[in-house]
């Protein structure tokens, strides 16, 4: 059929179900075959994200998977909303793979709104249940469903000649409507979205703000053919929408930016929550890398701190290597143990300190160093004066310090302050022969962890403030 103004949507018939390694685009080269079709130019292929997942062996048996404390925590927090909502527990199992699966836990309602590492927000980072065949298995989003869809667009290219767009589609609910629609989460062959600012309206009005989804649109009217249940019918050919064929696309530029998401949590309200939640973390780390890269972000946020004079006193090492590390910390707990001598403790108490202090540093994946540089104070020829400038010195790297443990925080990694190097400071500039003018003044160990801490009790505001009319 050809509709000079409409499109086709035909769903491709006899999709077995996939396995790994499965080969989708000769799955839909053989569907179209038999159902006597032939790819043409301008054609869209939709293809579900269950049928990618499992091609790619996204797949998780929630009995293979142990629940942290954060996810035991989150399932205590939203299971009472859940049964108010009438809806089933989420396993903590499951909390754990959403956990997993997301950069960050944007709300924690009756369901798990998260952000997920391809920086997608949806329910319960994408996992889903539902045409998976197993009763405690499920379903994780593509890795990099772009790369799918390219990946797809390519071989179906190569075997047809044909210029077409791909999109690999999932659905998700909507934050202000009930009902989940049909979404694009890769593409490749076609742009995500329509821009039609500049052009004009029926009656000639210059369109100021209109950008169309049109990959969502496209991704919308597949769902309703492919539908949710036991239809079967993962694969839509889409006929007759007219788009620029384009090469170098991405999803990315579909999703909204946080500054401009109104359905996020505000932003003064978030960062009262950072402050609120940091806590010092002592506890065993994730065995998960940290990237350096983000740990130089965090500095980089460390550095906009208030200084005296905007003198920016603070000097970071990122201490990576293991080995360096235990030459620094066996001179420091050496160090440490004739102070705890002189100080009259017990064997027992000196060597259960001097382990902890071993395990915290050798075990954090990061350990980094904050040094005050006086070489960059002012010099005074008054003793006090001089003395004075150097507490502004060190004020002024305690609220970089601070910075840099709210930046932490809002990469989702755990750290703990600790100013064991204020008792060492010679020792640990000739192991890691500093400049001459660095001070040693605190430790930071850095990972990602594998608890959730409570805050302790805080005194009441009216002990902390000191009312000078009374």
């Amino acid at each position: 059929m050809n509709f000079k103004n409409g499109i086709e949507l035909i769903g491709l018939e006899d999709i077995p179900l996939v396995k790994k390694d499965d080969d989708i685009p000769n799955i839909i080269i053989e569907s179209l075959k038999k159902m006597g079709l032939s790819l043409l130019d301008g054609d869209i292929i939709v293809i579900a994200q269950s049928l990618i997942s499992k091609s790619n062996g996204r797949t998780r048996n929630l009995n293979e998977i142990k629940p942290s404390e954060e996810a035991l925590d989150l399932f205590k927090l939203i299971s009472p909303k859940s049964k108010k909502q009438g809806l089933p527990l989420k396993d903590p199992k499951l909390i754990q793979l959403i956990l997993d699966e997301s950069k960050e836990i944007i709300k924690a309602e009756h369901v798990l709104i998260t952000e997920t590492n391809h920086g997608f927000v949806c329910a319960d980072a994408g996992i889903d249940k539902s045409n998976i065949e197993g009763k405690e298995v499920v379903s994780l989003l593509p890795e990099n469903p772009d790369y799918n869809a390219e990946k797809i667009r390519r071989e179906l290219k190569r075997e047809t000649s044909k210029d077409i767009g791909v999109i690999i589609s999932d659905s998700f609910g909507r934050s202000f409507r009930v009902g989940a629609v049909g979404v694009a989460i890769g593409v490749s062959g076609i742009n995500p979205i329509l821009d039609m600012r500049g052009k004009k309206d029926l009656f000639g009005y210059e369109l100021q703000t209109t950008i169309i989804g049109q990959v969502d649109s496209l991704a919308s009217a597949a769902q309703l053919v492919m539908g949710e249940a036991n239809e079967g019918i993962p694969v839509i050919l889409i006929r007759g929408y007219k788009f620029e064929f384009n090469e170098n696309n991405t999803i990315k530029s579909i999703l909204r930016k946080k500054e401009i998401d109104l359905f996020r949590e505000p932003i003064n309200e978030k960062l009262t929550n950072y402050m609120k939640n940091r806590r010092s973390y002592k506890f065993p780390f994730k065995d998960k890398r940290v990237d350096r890269k983000i740990i130089e972000e965090c500095i980089e946020i460390a550095r906009w701190a208030p200084s005296a004079h905007n003198g920016q006193y603070w000097r970071y090492i990122i201490i990576e290597k293991l080995e360096l590390r235990e030459k620094l910390i066996s001179m420091m707990n050496q160090k440490l143990r004739n102070d705890l001598e002189d100080d009259g403790k017990s064997e027992d108490f000196i060597e259960n300190k001097l382990s902890k202090s071993r395990k915290n540093f050798i075990d954090a994946p990061i350990l980094v160093l904050l040094c005050l540089d006086i070489m960059e104070l002012e010099k005074h020829p008054n003793n006090e004066r001089l003395e004075n400038e150097f507490i502004l010195g060190v004020q002024s790297i305690s609220s970089s310090a601070t910075y840099l443990l709210l930046a932490f925080e809002i990469k989702n990694l755990a750290a703990c302050w600790y100013c064991a190097p204020l008792f060492a400071k010679d020792i640990i500039k000739k192991t890691l022969h500093l400049p001459e003018s660095y001070v040693p003044m605190a430790f930071f160990t850095v990972g990602y962890p594998l608890k959730s801490i409570h805050a302790p009790p805080r005194k009441e505001l009216q002990e902390i403030i000191y009312d000078l009319n009374v």
